[in-house]
């Protein structure tokens, strides 16, 4: 499947919901992440009244320079009291639930587990309490149990990591809240999302830093495959799902091709015009790679009228026209890169 690489057209359905999000007070979790900066930003340039919500402690260095009308909030979304407070006080029409928690570790996964199941139960009280017109929840592909072939919404959930299970778990709640009292909730899987302000030790800006600097890029020895979608289509289906969700709906966000770590460097090197020194054998396989996962996007593209607009091609070109025009990003600590709540 290739997507255009017009990345500024904008379909009928997408210029209609963000058009309805016009005024709309907005509340989106995990601001602080990649996915939620560039949704905040998304939002507010179409006139959203919008709310971010932070964990106590994290950075907001990729909000930075936001429109003076987006404001910010600080409260921990798995506790209950605290986020009915905040939505009360809010009244959402919309909210978009990203934040999340990654790691390794017993207290890491202790952490994954409260936010979100926690999460889950703290939402779905607020919904239940003053409604919003519709909570969309971002989930991930990994929920999903390996396969050969493109993965439907219909595909058995069978995650192998502590992560994907925690996030099968809250989903679970999720739709059993929807389907039973008809709350407004949906559940966007997003497949491997890249883009701007994405954390630097992820491969996508590894391995445009690796180009750009002409050092080694390590790569897991495993030619694992992943299907990339970038950050703004991703960012545009969860504006869709607000509007054109039925309560307890999934929908499947990729761009419907699995890239190999070989194909996926050629194409680096295509939009970077620069050779890449790799280290092939640099990690050990993981027990999560697997040999192709990628997505079947026919009821996100018939249901809310949505579809990739980028190729990896033109994700990739345009997130390093974001690098090379914030080069003092590069300079950031590590660790401050990687909150992602």
């Amino acid at each position: 499947m290739r997507c255009s690489q017009n990345s500024t057209m904008q379909t009928p359905h997408l210029r209609e919901a963000l058009s309805a999000m016009t005024g709309r007070r907005i509340l989106v979790t995990g601001a602080s992440g990649a996915i939620g900066a560039r949704l905040v930003r998304l939002l507010s340039r179409h006139g959203a009244r919008v709310h971010g919500l932070l964990r106590p402690g994290s950075t907001a260095w990729r909000l930075q320079g936001l429109d003076p009308d987006v404001v910010l909030h600080t409260a921990a979304v798995e506790q209950p009291d605290a986020m009915l407070a905040l939505w009360n006080a809010i009244r959402p029409d919309y909210a978009f639930h990203l934040a999340t928690a990654r790691g390794t570790g017993d207290a890491v996964r202790r952490h994954m587990l409260q936010v979100s199941i926690g999460s889950a139960q703290a939402l779905i009280e607020a919904m239940r309490a003053t409604p919003a017109r519709g909570l969309v929840v971002a989930g991930s592909s990994m929920e999903y149990a390996p396969s050969d072939h493109a993965i439907g919404e219909d595909h058995p959930v069978d995650p192998r990591q502590w992560f994907a299970a925690a996030k099968a778990a809250a989903s679970v709640l999720y739709r059993q809240a929807a389907q039973a009292e008809g709350l407004p909730i949906c559940i966007v899987r997003l497949f491997h999302v890249h883009g701007p302000w994405e954390s630097r030790h992820r491969l996508a800006p590894t391995a445009l830093m690796a180009a750009l600097n002409q050092t080694p890029l390590s790569l897991t020895a495993s030619d694992s495959r992943r299907d990339w979608v970038y950050i703004d289509d991703a960012c545009e289906a969860l504006v869709l799902a607000a509007l054109g969700a039925i309560p307890g709906e999934v929908f499947n966000i990729g761009a419907g091709r699995d890239v190999g770590n070989e194909e996926f460097v050629r194409t680096v090197e295509i939009v970077t015009g620069q050779n890449i020194i790799r280290n092939s054998q640099a990690f050990a396989p993981r027990v999560t790679d697997a040999a192709h996962r990628f997505a079947d996007v026919t009821l996100a593209r018939e249901r809310l009228g949505w579809q990739p607009r980028h190729s990896l091609e033109a994700g990739l070109a345009a997130q390093l026209s974001w690098l090379t025009a914030h080069p003092e990003l590069m300079q950031i600590e590590a660790d401050q890169w990687e909150v992602q709540q």
